[in-house]
This record gives C-alpha cells, sequence and structure tokens, in this order.
C-alpha cells in the first residue's frame, strides 16, 4: 500500500506519541491524511451514492483518533483502528444527518425521494444502518473475520497485506472472507 520508508515513519510517530511527543500526533496526521481519505472515499463509493462529506467523514475520525491516546504498535495495527474509527464516525454522522432530517433543529425545504432511494428501494443511509448493525452482531462472535472484512473493503488492503496485519496466513484471510461475506449476505437477506 505505501512504500517501506512511509510504514516506518508512520511507526516512528506512533512510538513518539505513545512516548508523550506532542508534535508526533500532527505529523501523523499529515502523513497518513491522504491515505485515510482514500480509504473513507473507497468507503463510501461501496454505498452508491455519497451519503457524507469523505472530508468530513476523515476529519472526524481522525479527531476522535488522534485525540485519546494511540496505542497501535505499528502502521498496520494503526490502519485496523482508523478503519473501524471510520465506519464508527460514519454511523455518527449517519444518525445525526438523519435526526436532523426529522426534525433536531434543521429546517427542510426540499425532500427529492428519488435522489434519497437506493435501487433495492432502501435509502443509503439506511442500508448502511442495516450493514452496520449486521456488522455488530458478527464483530461479538468473530472478531478476526470482521477485522478481516474491514481491512479488505474498509482499507483496501490486499490479502497478504491483511494476513500480515492480523498474523495470519493468506489461506486464513480467504476463508475468513467467504465466511464474513456469506454470513452478511444471510444477515442482510432477513
Amino acid at each position: 500500500m505505501t512504500d517501506p520508508q512511509t510504514q516506518g515513519e508512520v511507526t516512528a510517530l506512533l512510538q513518539a506519541s505513545r512516548a508523550g511527543d506532542g508534535d508526533a500526533g500532527d505529523a501523523l496526521y499529515r502523513l497518513v491524511y491522504g491515505e485515510l481519505k482514500g480509504i473513507a472515499l473507497r468507503h463510501l463509493a461501496t454505498m452508491g451514492r455519497q451519503i457524507v462529506d469523505p472530508t468530513e467523514l476523515v476529519n472526524e475520525a481522525l479527531l476522535r483518533l488522534l485525540g485519546d491516546r494511540i496505542d497501535a504498535q505499528n502502521r498496520q495495527h494503526f490502519f485496523r483502528i482508523a478503519a473501524t474509527a471510520i465506519r464508527y464516525t460514519l454511523i455518527d454522522l449517519i444518525r445525526q444527518r438523519q435526526a436532523e432530517k426529522r426534525g433536531g433543529g434543521a429546517i427542510i425545504t426540499r425532500f427529492d425521494e428519488a435522489l434519497e432511494q437506493a435501487q433495492d428501494g432502501a435509502m443509503p443511509d439506511q442500508r448502511w444502518l442495516e450493514v452496520e448493525a449486521a456488522l455488530a452482531a458478527f464483530e461479538g462472535p468473530y472478531p478476526r473475520q470482521c477485522r478481516t472484512l474491514e481491512l479488505a473493503y474498509l482499507v483496501g488492503l490486499k490479502q497478504h497485506e491483511i494476513a500480515d496485519a492480523l498474523a495470519v496466513n493468506v489461506r486464513t484471510v480467504e476463508r475468513d472472507l467467504r465466511f464474513a461475506k456469506a454470513w452478511l449476505r444471510e444477515e442482510l437477506a432477513r
């Protein structure tokens, strides 16, 4: 995904941040921002239409991520944490937007139902909330398989990169992805 020098820089900045270097967090932000925005764009592209601004999504996720003490050990661990932060931030932004649509302080002047409809008839943000609920149910009993799915579809890692990040072999990643997709397909069909 990135060159080894950048991987080393991310790891070094994570270590400096954990050691209390305040400037390391800012440097890490600048170093990973573009890659995280790419993750957000890929993730939002799977929804069929953009339901939140990718820049807003990445900024919110990074504020959450860098606002806390980052316990990531290396670049792969950081991006596993970042993928989860993006996922949860997206859900929060969708819920906030839905609350505003229901009169949570916003004045709605126009509602174009044709634009809000997905191909299957559900609104894209509502469909994503259904996917998120399924992922949350999946994550409890199958945490590694959920991480595998996030790294493949949210972060966009290749199978060998996922294997390295999760310390498993590529065949395990392949099985996890097949299982996760089948489980989610069945869960969402209900």
